[in-house]
């Protein structure tokens, strides 16, 4: 056998391989009960969550009506139709009923590395109010040959790389609109009425994100007045017109500034395009006419590029599958972590009317819950239904005062608009039942417990575990000290607010340990009765916690420098110092938790210490104390954090500052 006989029989095990495993994950759609499933939900129900090859959901011909979602732990999906006239996945949503445009989507897209062919996405509400035909918030995301149907707001481009190609979309309003990085190449773009097709964002300059429309076609019908081209959502929205025909109903200016500021920062442009509606002598001043240099930096290869090197033109599924997005959606971890304009936009309101929906009737949160991923309308409809099981809610892993917190950046960002949303009371009613449940849920001798109402066990035990005490005061005492974000707060809850945390610092001083006469940090949790040092799980003993007791420091270091105060803070640093651990890092090789040998290592603390000799322990579900980690279960070892790093950060620059404000003469 010949080297291109081999080399021949080698590339049609490697195609059979890739057909092989293609159809590893092959999902088919038909309404007759002809395939798998009859209707998409089932189909995407179906893709394993976190899958990491190509999964391939073929649709029959057919009309679905219903609301889909592909989530974001739902990468590499594509949806395959044979026609797209033929092929229609419709729902009816306007933003009147979902309460923002975020939520008013039929089709919503948030797993990467999503493809779509020959399929129509459609928004059948009609006229009245926006009503989003597809929301995409997913990083390199594809369609080819599709259809977007809609009034307002058809296509909601709303994050992450996107490139749309031979696809007709079709609105009056704002009907392209959002923050992604999007190239439209060979597209027919039909404005129904006098409008405005595009409505980018970017909230700065230096942002990659706006709308490229290359070799695209524009038509209308049923004008008047005629169509812009668009206009910027926020001051710095980008949207560029590249070599397309453009018949005349575009309004001679092209564009309008929505607001006059943002002639200063918006980023509009065109380049060599041709039709009627093309024409440049009447543009409006501060738009921009393209160099052919300045064009190169705008193709599909070049605008969507990003950090790794992507072009939808060239990349296939093995290299997707082996190179991590750019760009990934937004959680409730990071929205605490958003510009500030960002809390003004219609996402911050969405995820805000999702708070409202799990919110108990107790004012409280259940626990582990991600608030920002997308709600489809029959899971608003479930929680809806569970508001009165308030036998979970809590103030454990972070829960319930950071969504107070988030409520009040979301009413002070409100304020600042000419005219607050109409979802604005909600938000205040929200919030004001949050902070009444912090406040029933503190006991008279200043704690706070896990769970509330009282739940049986440990959880009603005075909790410093996961910061659980220290958030909900931290949370009360920048309401009562009208912090930027509670300056509208009543006064009798601030009142209240000051109060609580009032009568839980002299608790928070009794509660730091005393060892040999000298005192320490604090304990996980107490007995709310007794006020000692308490079980938890069976692998958290009554024991110092050094993790923890870092927020506690922090917390005294705001308050007013009493001699306790001071005396608690000053000890508190000293046992730090004195039980700091070093030459050792705590890494995670190969999925194990491990202990290095390192001189050069920064100090790092164990979580747990034993009270009476101050060891470093660790301890598995056997409840047994074990002063060496390697000794207890793969299962607990790799999963919780037995040595932290925050009492460095606590060492060499919160004290610091302290010191120095302490030093400094009052007034």
């Amino acid at each position: 056998m010949n080297r291109f006989s081999t080399l021949a029989i080698l590339l049609m095990i490697m195609a059979a391989a890739t057909v092989a495993a293609a159809k590893d994950c092959e999902i088919r759609v038909s309404a007759d009960g002809k395939g798998d499933v009859r209707t998409v939900s089932e189909a995407i129900e179906k893709v394993p969550a976190t899958n990491t090859k190509r999964c391939i959901v073929r649709i029959s011909p057919g009309t679905y009506k219903e609301q889909i979602r592909v989530p974001a732990n739902k990468p590499f999906v594509s949806f395959i139709g044979e026609n797209a006239e033929k092929t229609i996945l419709t729902f009816s949503l306007s933003n009147k009923d979902a309460g923002s445009t975020s939520a008013a989507y039929a089709a919503y897209i948030g797993g990467h590395d999503f493809r779509a062919e020959n399929i129509t996405f459609e928004n059948s509400f009609g006229t009245g109010s926006q009503a989003v035909a597809v929301l995409v918030e997913a990083d390199r995301a594809v369609f080819k040959s599709c259809r977007f149907l809609g009034w307002q707001d058809t296509l909601y481009a709303k994050n992450g790389r996107q490139y749309y190609e031979d696809s007709y979309i079709e609105g009056h309003v704002d009907f392209i609109f959002g923050q992604a990085t999007a190239v439209f190449e060979n597209c027919h773009i039909h404005s129904k009425g006098d409008g405005y097709i595009t409505a980018p964002m970017r909230f700065s300059a230096d942002e990659p994100a706006g709308f490229v429309f290359d070799k695209c076609r524009l038509t209308s019908s049923n004008t008047e007045k005629g169509v812009y081209l668009g206009r910027p959502w926020r001051d710095y929205g980008r949207t560029i017109f590249m070599k397309t025909v453009m018949d005349a109903q575009i309004r001679p200016e092209g564009w309008d500034h929505w607001v006059p500021e943002r002639e200063k920062t918006a980023f509009l442009a065109e380049y060599r395009s041709s039709g009627p509606g093309a024409k440049t002598t009447e543009r409006v001043k501060w738009a921009h006419q393209l160099t052919d240099a300045e064009a190169a930096a705008f193709s599909a290869a070049n605008f969507l590029k990003g950090r790794d090197g992507w072009d939808p033109n060239k990349v296939n599924d093995a290299w997707v599958e082996k190179n991590d997005p750019d760009w990934k959606l937004v959680t409730w971890n990071d929205v605490f972590k958003q510009k500030p304009l960002w809390y003004q936009t219609d996402e911050a309101a969405r995820i805000a009317d999702q708070v409202l929906i799990y919110q108990k009737d107790n004012g409280g949160w259940d626990k582990n819950v991600d608030m920002a991923l997308m709600l489809t309308s029959s899971e608003k409809a479930e929680l809806a239904a569970k508001r009165s099981d308030i036998t979970e809610t809590t103030i454990d892993n972070r829960t319930t005062y950071p969504q107070i917190a988030y409520l009040g950046r979301v009413i002070t960002s409100s304020l600042l608009k000419p005219t607050p949303p109409t979802n604005f009371p909600k938000y205040k009613e929200a919030f004001n039942k949050g902070v009444d449940y912090l406040l029933a849920s503190q006991y008279e001798n200043g704690g706070f417990p896990q769970f509330y109402p009282l739940k049986k066990g440990y959880y009603t035990h005075i909790t410093f575990n996961d910061d659980a005490m220290i958030g909900a005061l931290s949370v009360l005492r920048d309401i009562a000290n009208s912090k930027d974000d509670y300056k509208f707060v009543d006064e009798a809850r601030r009142a209240k607010a000051q109060a609580a945390v009032a009568k839980a610092i002299p608790l928070i001083l009794k509660l730091q340990v005393e060892v040999g006469g000298k005192k320490t940090v604090w304990i996980q949790q107490y007995d709310e009765n007794t006020l000692k040092p308490a079980w938890a799980r069976k692998f958290e003993p009554p024991c110092l916690t050094s993790g923890e007791s870092v927020g506690v420091v922090r917390f005294l270091m705001k308050e007013k420098p009493t001699p306790e105060i001071v005396d608690a803070i000053e000890s508190a640093v000293k046992w730090f110092d004195a039980n700091k651990l070093a030459g050792i890092r705590w890494e995670r090789i190969n999925g194990e938790n491990t202990v290095i040998k390192d001189k050069a290592a920064p100090p790092i603390w164990a979580r747990f210490y034993e009270i009476e000799t101050m060891k470093p322990i660790f301890i598995g579900r056997d409840s047994i104390i074990k002063y060496d980690v390697t000794q207890i279960e793969a299962e607990r070892r790799n999963g919780y954090a037995w040595y932290v790093e925050s009492p460095r950060s606590l060492l060499e620059n919160d004290y610091p500052k302290w010191k120095e404000r302490l030093q400094k003469p009052a007034g």
